[in-house]
């Protein structure tokens, strides 16, 4: 609660800027108001009620604390949207008492808390605002030193080098095993890629494999993808022995490495990450912001769904690991988000909707599935906004 000592570290002025904005009538802890001031946090606190007027008059620059329990299923879709605009300027939302029909997948900056305790809450502000901060001093320095390049005949020559190097991290050689088929497709926007696929026979026992996604494409964002090579490691040996690191090991080490190196250009990533016994057939799955990957039983398309934000912008993220038992006759689609113009389309109510074509694709055996979908790629006129690198990860269980 904001009381007379706090008045003047409390934004008074509904219009003022604030780095934090706690929304609903819980209480604030004293330590967490003591720690919020002695860090020079400017911050208020506002009704439910006021949330919507809230954002549209006051800056807020760095992250929203929101009390969801007074959502429900009748304006859920106005707060999705709310928080929607929230993200889209790079604030990030920390959502406690969040309902279980509450989606938090079209917002990667959002994230849900389980208590406001006093360590836990203070942490995930801290990273909020100092994220919030960092965005907005690499934006400024970019509006500094922006400049006209004009790629000439040189530079074209290393940039196609450069995307003949990245290709030689790609496996050369899919590990087919018994009735598992392989299948991919790595097409970049330009020169290079800022997607990246590995799959990998760990032991007699499992194949790893992951398909990664750095947010942008071009150099930048092919940089990253090395980077993201080197930091994914599936397994580990220590003298004579192995340990095979179980997903959400694989993502959450991935996490704190980006996260670690603070890296600059505001660069993150997505990704998923599988692990299949291919004796028992059972997968083992996390991702971390990336599209749901689609199996594909009996001609009918399911999203594998799981939880996980996107990599590099929370050291603390948490990543859900999931399985699924295959069975003979399934196939698994692992995509980049450029491949999503190729498939399908969201529905007025969000819902992913797989368009015909790609249903029809789907129905053939893996690699003339895939060699499908690149041909479709290349005949596809890409709306500018479209433009991305399209890369697919495809098994088959014969």
């Amino acid at each position: 609660m904001i009381t007379k000592t706090d008045m003047t570290t409390c934004s008074q002025n509904q219009t003022a800027p604030v780095h934090v904005l706690f929304v609903g009538d819980r209480p604030i802890s004293d330590e967490l108001t003591k720690r919020l001031n002695e860090n020079g946090y400017l911050w208020d606190q506002v009704a439910s009620s006021n949330f919507n007027s809230c954002i549209h008059s006051r800056s807020i620059l760095g992250t929203v604390i929101f009390d969801a329990g007074s959502i429900d299923t009748n304006n859920a879709a106005v707060f999705q949207e709310l928080f929607k605009q929230l993200d889209q300027k790079d604030i990030s939302i920390i959502i406690h008492n969040c309902p279980d029909f509450f989606q938090l997948d079209d917002l990667p900056l959002a994230s849900k808390i389980d208590t406001v305790d006093y360590a836990p809450l203070w942490a995930r502000i801290e990273s909020n605002v100092k994220f919030y901060k960092r965005l907005q001093r690499d934006l400024s320095e970019k509006d500094a030193h922006t400049c006209q390049l004009s790629v000439n005949e040189d530079t074209a020559k290393q940039l196609e080098m450069a995307g003949h190097v990245q290709r030689n991290f790609l496996p050369t050689r899919l590990p087919h095993a018994g009735n598992i088929r392989w299948a991919t497709m790595f097409r970049p926007a330009e020169w290079v890629s800022g997607d990246i696929y590995d799959i990998a026979r760990l032991d007699e026992k499992y194949i790893g494999f992951y398909l990664a996604d750095a947010v942008g494409h071009s150099m930048p964002a092919a940089l990253l993808t090395m980077f993201l090579k080197q930091a994914a490691i599936m397994r580990q040996t220590i003298n004579d022995k192995y340990t095979i690191f179980k997903p959400w090991e694989v993502i959450t080490t991935l996490n704190l490495r980006m996260s670690e190196q603070e890296l600059a250009g505001c660069l993150f990533a997505t990704c998923f990450y599988g692990l299949l016994n291919i004796k028992t057939l059972q997968l083992d799955y996390s991702r971390a912001g990336h599209p749901y990957p689609v199996l594909i039983r009996d001609n009918q398309l399911v999203q594998l769904q799981s939880r996980g934000g996107l990599l590099g912008v929370f050291p603390e993220a948490d990543f859900e690991q999931k399985s699924i038992q295959l069975q003979p006759g399934d196939k698994l689609f692992v995509f980049s988000d450029g491949a999503e113009p190729l498939i399908g389309a969201s529905d007025d109510d969000g819902q992913f909707c797989f368009n015909e074509p790609f249903s029809e694709m789907c129905r053939l055996p893996v690699e003339p599935m895939i060699e499908a979908l690149s041909n479709t790629a290349k005949e596809y006129h890409f709306k500018p906004g479209e433009i991305d690198d399209v890369t697919a990860v495809a098994m088959e269980i014969l």
